[in-house]
This record gives C-alpha cells, structure tokens and sequence, in this order.
C-alpha cells in the first residue's frame, strides 16, 4: 500500500543514488510492500532510487512507480535468477547497494547460498547494507516451529544454518539494518553479531503522513456490519485457525449480530498444501458460511486499502514471528484498533499504540473475548506499556535514519575499511 507522498519540497537526499534488491508488488510478501512504500518516501525525500525486483509469473503489473523510482523486474528465485540479478545490479552506478532480505526471499538451497554470494560479490565494488527481515532466538528454533514455518531440517541443523547465514551476513555487509531492539538483542546474545555492526530504524504505520479528508470521512464511517480483518500470507504459524475457531463460538453465541471476518492473502510462497483450502474447510466445519466469513485471497491496493479504512479490528493472532509486521503497521497507519498476540517484536513494533489489545499466543478464550467486545461494540484497549520513547512513526524520519547507515557505511569505505566480499570473490569478474 503505497501511501501519499507529503514533504516533497524537502529533499534533503537530492541527488543520491540508491539500488535496492527486493520483492515488490503485486508479490504481496511484507517486505515486498515494505519496499514500495520505502522506495516511494526515498524519491520523495530527493533519493534517485532504482529497485531490481522480483519476476512474478502471472502476477498483475504494478502500479507507476512515483518520479524518481525505476522499477525492474529481473530475478527469479533460482539458479540463472541469481546471475541475472548480479548481472544487473553490477552494471549501475550507484551510491550503495540495500537489499531486503529473509531466509526464503532468494530461493532455498543452493540457490540460496548463491544470492548470498552474489550479494558478496556486489560488496567488492560499492557499499552493501542489508536489511534483515525476519530473525528467530536459537531457542525458538524448535521442531515445532520448524513445522509451522514447513522447514523439514532438525532443529540442530536449521540454528546452524541460521546462524551461519547471519554472521556471513554480517561479514559481507558493511551495516545490518533490524526494525526493532529485540532483534538487535537477538542477533548479538544468540549469535554473537556486535551492536556496532546493527543499526535499529525501526517500522513506522503506513500509509504516511495526514489522510486527505475523504479518506478520513470512509474511515470515520463504520461499516453497516462490523469487520474483523485479517491480512497477509496464509500460513500455520499466523494463528488463523485460531482466529476461525474464536469468530465461530462469537457467533455461536450470538448469530444475529451484523459481524463478520474477512481473511485476506493467498497461500504463503514456502508451502506446498493448500493451506487457504483447509482454512475454508475448517470454517465450513464450524459452522460458518461466506456470509460469515469471507476468503478474498489476493487483493490489490484499493482493495486492501478500502479494507483497512473499513475494518472495525486488525487481528494478528500469530502464534510465533520473526520480526516487526506490515500488517500492524498498515493498520496502525489508519488507526484501526487492532489485537495482537503477546510476542515481543510485535509488543516492540506496538509501543504503546493505544488502540490495541495483546492475548496470549493461542489462547482461544482471550481472542474469542476481543471478538466479541468489538462485535458487541464495548472493546476496551489495553495497550502494552511504550518501551522506546520517541520511537519513528512517520517515514521521512526513517529515510532519513536509513540515509544516516547509507552515510556511515560510505565514510567507512572512504577510511579504507575492507568487506569480507573481497576476501570471498575472485578478483575475475566472470559470471558464475
């Protein structure tokens, strides 16, 4: 959901190039919507911001970009993708390279560790920060998360490579960028990644900045039955059949009151069942019908616009996370009131947001309660205490933080500092 642009006659980064590698819509993933309202507020902020994106077969074209952004489909997470995406990224001129990055964005296995050397080899020519987006505690890295995430490795073998993968990262990178001090906490007390090589930019509510008074209007107006929505990727470890079995003993107990559910999102990319079809199934077991309980699957920004400024509650009932949520900052953004599991990156990313209610991971009863205040119209936030005074909300302020790492990895360049890509690349530059 790209947000308005504001602020265009402040462009303190005029004339900066930036290449980002990331997913971008209409590939729905968090960071591929996290880019195109990064790359967005960059250009707004006078950044010349060029995106090699993802090829998505099938998928709708993406909107315009904004003036100042390029858009460029080139890589396919696989083998010929990886070559073609370090082909691409070699060939422009520009300031530093940030990529977005999680443990499945590239492609598993081999093709994997070949974007990762890839990325290495792009950090031998200009200056390289990742952002990391997703990062679990090793304890956490268990045979049952393991399987809410459809990883087959042992839990010894999947903290290894995990650990591995972070601290190579850490290597070739010149700065890792983490949206919260938990994750920070994490990369070093679980894998020894120092502080000074981390910088926290935090993830700020979107759509940005003052809605245009229409938009206010359809948000102030409440839908003639009340909506409860959930938004994203269909995966186990979301929470969602917990979030179908709360809804249906809401209605159980009174099914004439105008509420009703809507699951938004298609089928999470590492699956391989389809989990959107056992969800619609399960409902169908509980008693609850589309009138009930709509199943949209992928929505376009209108779409997913209009859904946010008309939902009565933003529920993420997620039984485990990796790091800060697109979905909550989307709903914070419109200031929808929202429900939360009580997992820390999302307690981070809250912040004492006032609008909001946090239920223990998995607990039918307490989510099944927040249902039906919202649906008996009584919801009472109980918002989680601030833990970061002053924490970024809007997003010129996290540009402007990010420029502040772009700045600080090119001085240390400029003072001779040498990434661990020279010592992995070959001085050939021959494609592999």
């Amino acid at each position: 959901m790209t947000p308005p642009l504001h602020l265009r006659h402040e462009r303190p980064h005029e004339g900066r190039r930036l290449l980002l590698i990331s997913p971008y819509p209409p590939s729905r993933t968090g960071p591929a919507e996290y880019a195109a309202v990064f790359a967005a507020q960059c250009a707004a902020r006078g950044f010349q911001i060029r995106v090699l994106t993802e090829q998505v077969p099938g998928a709708p074209a993406p909107p315009a970009p904004p003036p100042g952004v390029t858009i460029d489909p080139v890589w396919t997470p696989d083998q010929n993708g990886m070559r073609r995406l370090y082909a691409a990224a070699r060939q422009d001129s520009t300031d530093v390279v940030h990529v977005n990055y999680s443990f499945t964005m590239y492609g598993g296995g081999f093709t994997g560790l070949l974007a990762l050397f890839q990325f290495a080899r792009l950090s031998r020519r200009r200056p390289l920060v990742v952002t990391l987006f997703d990062v679990l505690p090793k304890r956490e890295l268990t045979a049952e998360t393991l399987a809410l995430y459809h990883v087959r490795a042992p839990p010894r073998v999947a903290r290894f490579a995990v650990g591995s993968i972070l601290k190579f990262l850490a290597r070739v990178a010149d700065r890792l960028v983490v949206q919260s001090q938990s994750t920070q906490r994490i990369l070093e007390l679980d894998y020894g990644i120092p502080p000074s090589k981390v910088a926290i930019t935090e993830l700020p509510g979107y759509p940005s900045g003052p809605r245009p008074a229409e938009g206010r209007t359809a948000v102030a107006a409440p839908p003639a039955a009340k909506v409860i929505l959930y938004y994203g990727f269909l995966a186990p470890y979301k929470g969602i059949e917990v979030l179908l079995t709360a809804f249906a003993r809401v209605r159980a107990t009174d099914p004439h009151r105008p509420v009703r559910l809507v699951i938004a999102g298609t089928n999470h990319p590492r699956l391989t069942v389809d989990y959107a079809a056992e969800l619609l199934s399960k409902a169908e077991k509980l008693g609850l019908g589309p009138e009930e309980v709509e199943f949209p699957g992928y929505v376009d920004e209108a779409t997913t616009t209009r859904l946010f400024a008309r939902s009565s509650l933003v529920v993420l009932p997620y039984l485990k996370t990796t790091g800060a949520s697109g979905t909550l900052a989307s709903a914070m953004g419109f200031e929808r009131p929202v429900v939360v599991s009580d997992l820390a990156p999302l307690i981070a990313q809250l912040n004492g947001y006032p609008h909001s209610q946090v239920v223990p991971p998995g607990d039918v009863g307490a989510l099944t309660e927040s249902l039906r205040s919202v649906a008996e119209g009584r919801f009472v936030p109980r918002p989680p205490v601030a833990q970061v005074p002053g924490a970024v909300r809007h997003w010129a302020e996290l540009v402007d933080r990010t420029a502040d790492v772009y700045s600080s990895a090119i001085a240390a360049r400029r003072r001779g500092f040498s990434p661990f890509g020279s010592e992995l690349a070959a001085d050939s530059e021959a494609p592999t």
